[in-house]
């Protein structure tokens, strides 16, 4: 008895829900493409969302096209198969190369150049000083001095 109820406990905990059974892929092509993964054995349909920076596009089914979505934006898409459940997922897409790729919140990196060394001295708010202050924590060259 104690095996069944220890078998039945972890069966439960381990079970899927239907929407960890759903994802999405993109084509590897110009045009943007989606085409909806679902490995659970209900039958259902995708509701896709893609906007770009001026205008969303919308299609159902399990392979989407949006052939006029702009390749110079980062694009949002997500789906939907609500409601009959409610599942829904969206990420990032921008064209690399001649084929759009799925990316992480981040879209772009600036590079920082250090200033030159001018041996200013600062107090800790940001006021500039005509000499080292005694007993006092101070900035030089960006570096903080107590």
């Amino acid at each position: 008895m104690k095996a069944l109820l220890i078998l039945l406990c972890c069966t439960y905990v381990n079970a899927q829900t239907l929407c960890d059974s759903l994802s999405y892929s993109v084509s590897d092509s110009s045009v943007l493409t989606v085409v909806g993964v679902n490995i659970s054995l209900d039958s259902l349909s995708f509701r896709w969302g893609v906007c770009d920076n001026t205008t969303c596009y919308s299609a159902s089914g399990d392979t989407a096209y949006f052939p006029l979505v702009s390749p110079f934006d980062t694009v949002k898409v997500c789906y939907d198969i609500s409601p009959q459940w409610t599942c829904s997922d969206c990420n990032y897409v921008i064209l690399i190369e001649g084929s759009w790729q799925v990316v992480s919140i981040v879209t772009h990196v600036n590079e920082i150049h250090s200033s030159p060394v001018s041996g200013k001295i600062y107090d800790l708010l940001g006021r500039e000083l005509k000499r080292i202050p005694t007993n006092n924590m101070y900035i030089r060259n960006g570096v903080l001095y107590k």
